[in-house]
């Protein structure tokens, strides 16, 4: 396992991996929102809802270990030199791609408010093509439109709903990320809170369950489940109700502004800083989420392991490896010695976060979550 390092050839590799780790606007309007929002002491659709502004979600678990035997060997990366990289902020100048040009009509067309990463991509690559004003447009007419149907909204699953396209719908990094606190709220409302079931399904324990073979059975993590329950152990009994994730989990991440964003279904479930690849080394591609390290041994580029806790090992607590593809291999998620270094370039192209943030995404997301990253 190594961090941080991408096939910047074909034949490059910066670490050997094993036991299947892979180390590697628009928004003044919602600004000024989100100001009034916080002065008055919370956001005012929560306390209509509940009769006051409900907690975050908790942040922390007990420490759950990894099981013996639950990773499964992946291939080698291999490691070569890397080509020249360009500045992460860099705007790119020429032809938009025939693949954008349709953006802004999919993005009105679709429901689903990953469709506006589109527009922010021609928006911050190309902003002086046609298509890049057409898109700055449309964003700010859907941030508007979702506003008003955030604040109409009849019950916390809508309002978090709308909100989700209002946060993506935000080009402007500060604004979109003024919205945390309220849309943290409203994720403790429909996800955490007793008798929540947006997105969950109940499941009654069975004869022979354990919280690992509901969860695989269901596509998720038992962890998310151990979370979403308020359960501190592993333990479950026969004929306990449980609450049981139905919908897909999502990350997009938006190297310029140094943000990771995940989604649970159609509706944001959190976001964190991260930090990137230093030269741009982070690539802007569609990963899937592989195997999970729990306290990951790191490879480093030079061969040698360093094991979990000694002074020379950099990966932090918890590693997220990515599957690798035919242009890139050895990427991944991971925490850090060097919380310092969020909101930077700073890696050899994974993903850094804080110790105890990665461990919360590392509970929320399974193997098969897809992963997409753009500038």
């Amino acid at each position: 396992m190594f961090t941080g390092s991408r096939r910047r050839s074909r034949s490059k590799s910066r670490g050997r991996s094993r036991k299947g780790g892979r180390s590697s606007g628009p928004g003044a309007g919602v600004k000024a929102l989100v100001v009034a929002g916080v002065a008055a002491g919370g956001w005012l659709g929560v306390k209509a809802y509940r009769g006051e502004a409900a907690a975050p979600p908790a942040l922390s678990a007990a420490p759950v270990q990894v099981v013996e035997g639950e990773d499964t060997p992946l291939a080698t990366p291999e490691a070569g030199p890397a080509p020249a990289a360009s500045p992460v902020g860099q705007r790119i100048e020429g032809p938009v791609p025939a693949a954008l040009r349709g953006a802004v009509a999919r993005a009105q067309r679709s429901k689903d408010p990953l469709a506006l990463n589109e527009l922010r991509k021609l928006v911050v690559e190309f902003p002086s093509s046609p298509e890049a004003a057409q898109a700055e447009q449309a964003l700010a007419d859907a941030r508007g439109t979702a506003e008003r149907r955030a604040q109409e909204a009849a019950n916390p699953a809508d309002a978090l709903r709308e909100w989700t396209r209002v946060y993506l719908a935000t080009v402007d990094a500060d604004a979109r990320k003024a919205l945390r606190p309220h849309l943290a709220e409203l994720v403790q409302a429909v996800f955490y809170a007793r008798g929540a079931s947006t997105n969950l399904v109940e499941y009654k324990v069975q004869p022979g369950d354990s919280l690992g073979k509901i969860a695989k059975k269901h596509g998720t993590d038992y962890r998310f489940m151990k979370r979403l329950n308020g359960l501190t152990r592993d333990t479950i009994r026969v004929g306990q109700a449980l609450r049981v994730p139905q919908a897909s989990v999502r990350i997009a991440v938006y190297k310029r502004d140094f943000e990771l964003i995940a989604l649970f279904g159609d509706h944001y479930l959190c976001s964190y800083d991260v930090a990137t690849g230093k030269e741009d080394r982070t690539p802007e591609a569609e990963f899937v989420i592989g195997n999970k390290i729990v306290k990951p041994d790191w490879y480093a580029p030079d061969g040698k392991k360093y094991a979990y806790g000694t002074e020379e090992n950099i990966l932090g607590t918890r590693w997220m490896a990515f599957e690798n593809t035919p242009e890139h291999n050895g990427f991944g998620i991971h925490g850090t010695k060097f919380p310092e270094s969020i909101g930077s370039e700073a890696s050899m192209g994974c993903l850094r976060m804080r110790n105890e943030e990665v461990e919360v995404l590392f509970d929320l997301i399974p193997p098969g979550t897809k992963v997409f990253i753009q500038r």
